[in-house]
């Protein structure tokens, strides 16, 4: 065989590994170019009825957000419906719609139907019992629309946290495929309405740590097909931790619990870009100090921070709580560039949490990363004057439009940009790609050397 011919045989496996590997992000290139239904940019804030007494939907400055959530409610664990809120919630629940509507009537409204947070044992193995059954999951669907439809939301939300077995992903993908079926059914049902918004809000990575099951990932393309986009918990990663450390770190050399991690391992996944919302805490973590001579990151600590009015949860703190700290003389302000986070301690007391500087640093990161949007988990812990929902706000219009690349914008979005996540390179790909050029350099020096 003559060597030109050994030459290029030997290329054909490097070639069809590298069709492989950019597989998913011509994929996800073309579902972001087909979507046309999408809208240019969510700016999302989810209102708890929790919230009410100091932050009722009426004082809501709803012309930061495009789409506002109520969350939530949960399901009848005996019939499996999902089930009207407590009678004291009610009103509240019928009556979310259309007050954001009558502030800003181009808002969507989403109802988020969620893990009981005070059973969460309970509420899962319910979700993981509904989802496997095709009966239930009928009534679970079903419900859910009507619901949705007779309180006037634009669309529904569901946050399983957490699946907790290969088989419960599987059920999940079926349930969200039968779930579009249902929402295309009824749009065409009311042809006076449009089909109703399906998202679900998710763990901050498409693989799940520390579960039973080892390999426990999420069905990217039953995801991708039948979600309108997913939201990602890309916050809260160190409550139980008995040290210093930042709660939602941008960046985290040492470990997987950042959410830089969270978004490229949905990207490398196969998600696109365009279906994807990043979550932005309005929280903070906070502990107290074993000693107060040792407060950086990395100090130990004694317990969780005092429970506060707001949270009503021991370790976790309203930004409008943190500012009031902030006014203190005797508070001290640490901005940490490595990881780009912002931490503070008052006395005994140390609180990790995402300043205006860090939301703009993080929704740069996101307009960068080519993602759908963010969220703001929860828009009534921001301060009287929504001072993180401005910036977030301010800052998600002023890098769309700065240079970074074409926002996702009615799912026309072409991709101007050459970084990893435009066209859903992460750092695994970008580790095969440079081993791939390696070999090839690898096998041009052999051919150089006994064939000239």
């Amino acid at each position: 065989m003559e060597p030109a011919w050994c030459f290029i045989i030997s290329l054909i496996p490097l070639v069809e590994f590298l069709s492989i590997t950019s597989a998913s992000g011509l994929k996800s290139q073309q579902q972001c170019s087909d979507s046309g239904g999408m809208p240019a940019g969510v700016r999302a804030g989810y209102w708890s009825p929790f919230s009410s007494r100091y932050s009722p939907v009426s004082s809501i400055d709803t012309s930061l957000y495009t789409h506002l959530y109520y969350s939530s409610v949960s399901f009848d664990e005996t019939s499996y419906a999902v089930a009207p809120p407590p009678t004291d919630e009610s009103s509240l629940l019928a009556a979310f719609s259309s007050t954001v509507k009558s502030g800003s009537p181009s808002v969507k409204t989403i109802l988020s139907i969620g893990t009981d947070e005070y059973k969460v044992d309970v509420s899962n193995a319910a979700f993981s019992r509904m989802a496997s059954d095709k009966n239930l999951r009928g009534v679970f669907i079903n419900s859910s629309v009507e619901l949705a439809r007779a309180n006037g939301f634009d669309g529904i939300d569901m946050s399983w946290i957490f699946p907790a077995t290969q088989m419960d992903m599987e059920n999940l993908g079926v349930l969200l495929a039968e779930w579009r079926a249902r929402i295309m059914e009824e749009s065409a049902t009311n042809s006076l309405s449009e089909p109703l918004l399906l998202t679900a809000t998710l763990y901050f990575s498409n693989h799940l740590f520390g579960m039973p099951d080892s390999n426990l990932d999420y069905p990217i393309d039953d995801i991708s097909n039948n979600l309108d986009w997913v939201n990602i918990l890309t916050f809260g990663f160190h409550g139980g931790s008995n040290v210093t450390t930042v709660d939602a770190p941008l960046y985290d050399t040492t470990s997987h619990f950042s959410v830089s991690y969270g978004v490229i391992s949905w990207l490398d996944a196969g998600l696109p870009p365009c279906k994807l919302v990043m979550g932005i805490p309005l929280f903070g973590r906070s502990w107290f100090l074993r000693n107060k001579a040792k407060n950086g990151i990395g100090s130990p600590t004694a317990a969780a921070g005092t429970k506060q009015r707001k949270s009503n949860q021991t370790g976790i703190i309203a930004y409008t709580e943190v500012e009031d700290y902030m006014n203190s003389a005797s508070t001290v302000v640490t901005y940490d560039n490595q990881s780009v986070a912002e931490y503070f301690y008052n006395g005994d007391l140390w609180v990790s949490f995402d300043s205006a500087q860090v939301v703009q640093h993080k929704i740069e990161f996101a307009v960068r990363s080519q993602l759908l949007g963010y969220f703001l988990w929860t828009i009534g812990f921001d301060d009287s004057n929504s001072t993180i929902s401005k910036q977030a706000s301010e800052s998600w219009h002023q890098y769309a439009q700065g240079g970074f690349g074409t926002m996702h914008a009615g799912g026309s979005n072409q991709y101007v940009a050459f970084n990893s996540s435009s066209v859903s390179f992460g750092s695994w790909h970008l580790k095969m790609l440079s081993y791939l050029l390696s070999s090839v350099l690898l096998l041009v020096t052999l051919f150089d050397s006994e064939y000239q």
